[in-house]
């Protein structure tokens, strides 16, 4: 011992500790079993609850704790060996890294160095006699960064681009917090950042992109102003690094590698002088948003556009209870008698464990025995992973006790995740869900330590690495086997789904999990979509019982963000705070989150309060009230049961009422029920900050807003908003709730920052804007300040705004709440279908039926006309009409043209026949007009109408375009011509819309007007110019033809 060094002697303490604090676990475990049998069959769960209870009373530092669950799993391992059972094995946490400081020394230092500069920026440019066009880019990308919080090197590179592209900009209007403005407006940036781990997915492209919505400073709003009109050519103007190195020259701030700008001090240092400016409210959450440091996304940009303007179908079919339970939702499947027999299984381990003692025998015989094992196995989830198995089995090259590895290592989870689901009948989406389950399990992602992961039975075996040593014998860290083990489980499902699609028929399932990538599908269902749903239910033609059912569900999953299976677990049990206590009557309920048999929750930080007392609006809350009460009169387990209520409504029922009721009021749409958990996190998210934000994106109100904060921070008030969302929504800390469900975390930032209180010297600002004195003073009398000749730009704001920005506001801020606005709507349709000049109405009912008659043989349509025209409620003369009008648009047999696929142009057409519609009620001249220039000019043989050079033809492309505008947003219209040049000439003449996309058509004479879309090159086959392009999408064809056929003569 004399010659062991003393590092050597502490490091055997330390080891002999940590033995110690395990033995005293096993020795206190070993005391309960002695008093409380644990053989089967017995309730492990409250034995295993009891057990944590008492190893938390005895280890109270988390590293000892750690070390007592660790006692606490070889305990249950030797306990299942000497007794030959298979007790569940218990997770151990896994202690979080603690990680490196953001706030130190250096940064105060350099910080403090980088806010000084802005002086020294100010007087740059009081000392300029003009602002080229490179330095109003590099002012504004100095200003997004100083004042604008954009630290994040990726998004101001995709800021950087933007300035070359069409430069959309959108406003959203607010009410002001300023008590002597009336609106309070924001410009917003949409950008598209792509990012190779973390992000969601745009059509079937494996790349991912991030959506941030910038919110750019006053700052910035000046050099946007200054740019509005200018063409900026990439040519022309300096490289991004280019320009951040002059900016840290010009600034004697360090740069030292002008190929790496996001090392330099004035990016990685700029949050010291934005997180400190006057009257900025920016968090320190959001301020780690805005740095990059924690990745988020916001909504796919044409989400974000039409949220809470939703077209819903005014007249759609009835929902009926028998399809609820319709898991093909085709055909009518088990009856309640028959799916009462569903054999559930247990969230034990026994069939892996069953199947890989099979391993162990010789092929053959494992072969024999796990065909017995498939042909008992009741369950779809269990006959696929066997038949996996066996097909590995018939490989002679893979080896048996891989495959018990393979097996192993995502076998249990795929039992539990699935159980008691008909997954023949399961979509992509539905896998998806489940596989990225399965791959979070593992590690939460390749940047950092989830605080507790799950540490599975198959600790030794299941991972794939034979032991801890990587291939130059060095011990592996922990995180770099759990990335390891993340890949090896990534590669384990795709081959578990090849097999089930090649002989279950599974879906093709997009893989986007490998090498720590982050996948996210950002969804948000609008209080305008979510109160059409409650109107459907409420309005339907089911047993008031069963309405209210269907309401209770859709309430609870819209307002707390539950899971689909936590909701479906719920038992009339687990619901407090409710009924006749201490001699009074209280009805405040609250729903207690725990384990059972049909829910299973991911993490011990699952196990939460739900104050759905707080949650719910009284018009739910009164409902749910009563729903309660009358389950529990009935003597059923489960909140959402009937019958004897012993078990559950099956998940199919869940899943197929919000499915069938999206499906038949919105013409597209990608929601999944975990939308809603998406929906409700980030609008709470909205409430908690306090940001005016919420009055436009949800219909909380001031008063329910404020108890809802209250609920959430009673239990949180010294961690804040942030954690205490974050425990809401089941998860350990809120970087899983922002990487994954808040939606507007720029949004939020960006309304943040922007009551900081900046002022520019009146000399600078009117040498940028070229926007004198008087007409600063005449926008707002307090903007500019005599004293000290500084304009308080947050004056100017609105000004500017509505210089740039598209005027048409986001999320259509007014006065009327929103839910009042969707009652108050069906109101005025008589009156609109009166004035309209549309023979009939209702579009899709015209759509339908020109359909059905096209699929009837041409001489038998006449005779036909009046039974069709009934079956689709059209007037037998109005029917007649659109028929005649149909035979003279077509030449040939056709009455209609086929839709534009994809799910863009569809959503496109879709706002476009309601814009119609609306205006042959509101502007029926100028839509005639628009319809008699596209007749006058349609050749169904193109996707595109042309125009000629002559005076005449001018005027008729500027009417068209002004009113194609109207029904079809600028960005998706392309004007070609023999050159860019002549667009861009034509476009300022006529005074057509900036954003009108140009394009050269070489030798052509005249200009060319089409509806566009974005695409991809995929193959050299493609005669394209450039990978991505704009190519006709046939969206203008479709719609000018059957506004041909629409329009009463």
């Amino acid at each position: 011992m004399d010659n062991i060094s003393a590092h050597k002697l502490r490091q055997l303490n330390r080891e002999e500790s940590k033995k110690s604090v395990k033995r005293d676990a096993k020795k206190l475990i070993e005391e309960y079993i002695n008093q409380n049998s644990m053989q089967p069959p017995c309730e492990l769960q409250h034995h295993y609850e009891a057990i944590n209870q008492l190893l938390e009373e005895k280890f109270d530092t988390a590293q000892n704790f750690q070390l007592a669950r660790r006692g606490f799993l070889e305990f249950v391992r030797d306990y299942n060996k000497t007794h030959q059972i298979y007790l569940n094995e218990p997770v151990v946490p896994i202690l979080a890294t603690r990680e490196r400081l953001t706030i130190n020394y250096d940064w105060f230092v350099n910080g403090r160095a980088v806010a000084d500069s802005s002086t020294t920026t100010i007087e740059v440019w009081q000392r300029k006699r003009r602002f080229s066009v490179n330095d109003l880019v590099e002012g504004f990308l100095y200003c997004s960064i100083m004042y604008g919080g954009i630290n994040d090197i990726e998004v101001l590179r995709a800021l950087y681009d933007w300035l070359f592209g069409e430069r959309q900009i959108y406003q959203i209007d607010m009410p002001a917090t300023d008590e002597k403005s009336r609106v309070e407006c924001l410009a917003i940036i949409p950008l598209r950042v792509r990012d190779d781990n973390y992000g969601t997915t745009l059509d079937d492209s494996e790349s991912l992109h991030r959506f941030v919505d910038y919110v750019p400073d006053d700052m910035s709003l000046c050099f946007l102003y200054a740019l509005k009109d200018k063409e900026l050519n990439t040519a022309k103007i300096k490289s991004f690094n280019t320009i951040i190195n002059d900016i840290s020259k010009t600034l004697k701030l360090t740069n030292k590698d002008i190929d790496r700008p996001q090392h330099s001090l004035l990016i990685k240092c700029a949050n010291y002088h934005w997180r400190q400016l006057e009257g900025s409210l920016i968090d320190g959450a959001l301020a780690v948003v805005k740095q990059g440091d924690i990745k988020t996304t916001g909504l796919f940009t044409d989400k974000l556009i039409h949220y809470n303007r939703e077209l819903i179908n005014p007249s759609p079919e009835p929902l009926e209870w028998s399809e609820l339970f319709d898991a093909s939702y085709q055909s009518l499947i088990k009856s309640d008698s028959q799916s009462s027999t569903i054999n559930y299984p247990s969230f034990s381990k026994n069939l892996i464990k069953e199947l890989q003692d099979a391993l162990k025998l010789t092929r053959s015989a494992a072969i024999s025995t796990i065909t017995i094992l498939k042909t008992d196995a009741s369950q779809l989830n269990a006959q696929r992973l066997l038949s996996w198995a066996l097909s590995l089995l018939d490989d002679t090259s893979v080896r048996l006790n891989t495959i018990s590895k393979y097996v192993g290592c995502i076998g249990r989870d795929w039992l539990m995740l699935t159980m008691d689901e008909d997954i023949d009948q399961w979509e992509g989406n539905d896998f998806e869900e489940v596989y990225e389950q399965i791959i979070q399990s593992k590690v939460k992602d390749g940047r950092k330590l989830s605080v507790l992961c799950k540490s599975t039975e198959f600790d030794d075996t299941s991972s794939g690495i034979d032991n801890d040593n990587n291939a130059t014998g060095q011990q592996l860290s922990h995180l770099d086997r759990l990335k390891d083990s993340q890949k090896f489980t990534y590669g384990r499902l795709r081959a578990f789904h090849d097999h089930q699609r090649i002989h279950f028929d599974a879906p093709y399932v997009y893989f986007p999990w490998g090498n720590n990538r982050q996948v996210v599908k950002a969804e948000m269902i609008s209080p305008r979509v979510y109160r059409a749903m409650r109107s459907y239910i409420q309005t339907s033609e089911l047993e008031i019982e069963q309405k209210q059912l269907c309401f209770i569900v859709l309430a609870l999953a819209y307002r707390t963000g539950m899971r689909i299976n936590e909701i479906i677990g719920i038992k009339v049990k687990d619901i407090t705070d409710i009924g006749f206590i201490n001699g009074q009557v209280i009805e405040m309920p609250k729903i207690i989150l725990k384990p059972n048999r049909y829910r299973r929750l991911k993490s011990s930080s699952a196990k939460r309060l739900i104050p759905i007392d707080k949650l719910l609006q009284t018009d739910e809350l009164q409902p749910f009230i009563t729903f309660y009460y009358q389950q529990k009169r009935l003597k059923r387990r489960y909140l959402f049961s009937q019958g004897s209520g012993d078990q559950p409504l099956p998940s199919v029922f869940f899943s197929n009422v919000m499915k069938i009721i999206w499906d038949r009021l919105l013409i597209t749409h990608d929601f999944t029920f975990h939308s809603f958990r998406h929906t409700a996190i980030t609008q709470l998210a909205l409430v908690l900050s306090g940001s005016p934000l919420k009055q436009v994106m949800t219909d909380y109100d001031r008063d329910h807003s404020d108890a809802i904060v209250s609920a959430v921070l009673s239990n949180n008030k010294e961690k804040g908003i942030w954690f205490g969302l974050a425990s809401l929504a089941g998860h350990l800390t809120p970087d899983t709730t922002f990487e994954y469900y808040i939606h507007t975390a720029h949004l939020l930032a960006g309304w943040q920052m922007s009551q900081a209180k900046l002022f520019m010297p009146i000399t600078v600002f009117e040498m940028v804007t070229g926007i004198g004195y008087q007409t600063v003073n005449r926008q707002d009398g307090r903007a500019y300040n005599a004293s000290t000749k500084q304009v308080y730009l947050d004056k100017m704001r609105g000004y500017l705004t509505n210089k740039i920005a598209s005027k048409d506001s986001l999320f259509s801020y007014n006065s009327t709440p929103v839910n009042m606005a969707c009652q108050q709507a069906p109101q005025n349709d008589a009156v609109d279908t009166q004035l309209s000049i549309f023979i009939h109405p209702k579009v899709y009912d015209v759509i339908a039926l020109l359909e059905e008659l096209q699929n009837i043989n041409i001489d038998k349509r006449a005779e036909r006309l009046q039974e069709v025209a009934l079956r689709h409620a059209i007037a037998i003369n109005e029917a007649r009409q659109v028929y005649d009008k149909a035979r003279q648009v077509f030449t040939d047999d056709r009455l209609f043209l086929s839709a534009p696929t994809g799910h863009k142009n569809q959503e496109v057409l879709v706002r476009a026949l309601d814009r119609a519609y609306q205006m042959s009620i509101d502007e029926p001249a100028r839509l005639k007009l628009f319809v008699e220039i596209f007749a006058d000019k349609n050749n169904l043989n193109t996707s595109s109408i042309h125009f000629g050079m002559k005076e005449a033809q001018l005027k008729m492309l500027q009417e068209f375009m002004i009113v194609g505008c109207q029904l079809i947003d600028a960005s998706h219209w392309q004007v070609r011509a023999h050159s860019e040049q002549a667009v861009r000439d034509i476009k300022k003449d006529l005074r057509l819309y900036s954003q009108i996309r140009k394009g050269a058509r070489q030798n052509f004479h005249g200009y060319e007007v089409r509806v566009v879309q974005k695409k991809h090159k995929w193959s050299d086959k493609n005669l394209a110019m450039t990978v991505d392009y704009y190519a006709s999408s046939g969206v203008l064809k479709y719609l000018g033809c059957l506004l041909m056929v629409l329009l009463k003569n």
